[in-house]
């Protein structure tokens, strides 16, 4: 595997702004091919592909799994079966960035007619096709451990880390290291309920609208000069501002592709 380095940055204003004696960031949205918070196990799973022409995701439209893979297996073709999400500018971006992608084909609708097609094409059993887990879930990895292990090393074992929850990887990567872990759910509300119940160290079951979390990411990014992402991140954000009370220092994961416009 390629050494991918963890990025950890200190800001001092969105400390400020969060109210809190220290914020440290895991830039993970700088990782290469796209970033986000599967790059570094994507590295190692498609070391595994031997012999896969296609490979099928269910996922959300304007996927970043689909997208890093895109870079990763340029010679593979990616079948992304993208759920719409009522994610707004930022969710027609993502996707229109994805219909540029060569080794791209996207169909987007909703989660059933999605569910329906993926699961049509997983029955034919095609050589070559390979069919990942729902949402792109890779489990808890190695790769993405040793990322959890560098930043204690540097930051120190007091900080308490937030992230966004998807597929709930991350979340149990850095949980299998540190108890001082919060997971935001992000999902439709279905999903959420699922995942609050299943996973330890979940919150915001009650996430805010999309226009709110518009408004936070607006604030951050005047605050940090930043684009991140409203959707995952714009939970997270949104979610440790209206906490009356938070750790004095926190560890936030930015784990979307940074700069994308919304």
């Amino acid at each position: 595997m390629t050494f991918l380095e963890t990025q950890i940055k200190f800001d001092e204003n969105l400390a400020a702004w969060l109210q809190v004696d220290k914020v440290a960031l895991v830039r993970e949205d700088l990782l290469p091919d796209g970033g986000g918070k599967k790059r570094r196990a994507l590295e190692l799973f498609v070391k595994k592909l031997q012999g896969i022409k296609h490979i099928h995701l269910l996922s959300y439209s304007g996927s970043h799994t689909a997208y890093t893979l895109s870079h990763l297996l340029p010679k593979v073709l990616i079948h992304l079966y993208g759920t719409r999400y009522g994610g707004g500018p930022y969710e027609k971006t993502m996707t229109s960035l994805l219909i540029s992608r060569d080794n791209i084909i996207q169909e987007v609708g909703s989660s059933w007619s999605m569910s329906v097609m993926f699961n049509k094409q997983k029955r034919k059993a095609l050589h070559g096709h390979y069919f990942m887990r729902i949402g792109g879930s890779l489990g808890s990895d190695h790769s993405t451990q040793n990322a959890v292990d560098d930043t204690i090393k540097v930051i120190g074992p007091d900080y308490h880390h937030v992230l966004a929850v998807a597929s709930g990887d991350l979340l149990m990567s850095v949980a299998e290291r540190t108890n001082r872990v919060t997971g935001v759910l992000t999902q439709p509300l279905g999903i959420r309920l699922v995942k609050f119940i299943g996973l330890k160290h979940t919150s915001g079951l009650w996430k805010p609208g999309l226009s709110e979390r518009i408004r936070t990411m607006k604030e951050v990014d005047e605050v940090t000069g930043q684009k991140w992402d409203p959707i995952f991140m714009g939970a997270v954000f949104s979610y440790l501002k209206k906490r009356k009370t938070l750790p004095s220092k926190l560890c936030i994961w930015i784990t979307c592709p940074a700069g994308i416009e919304w």
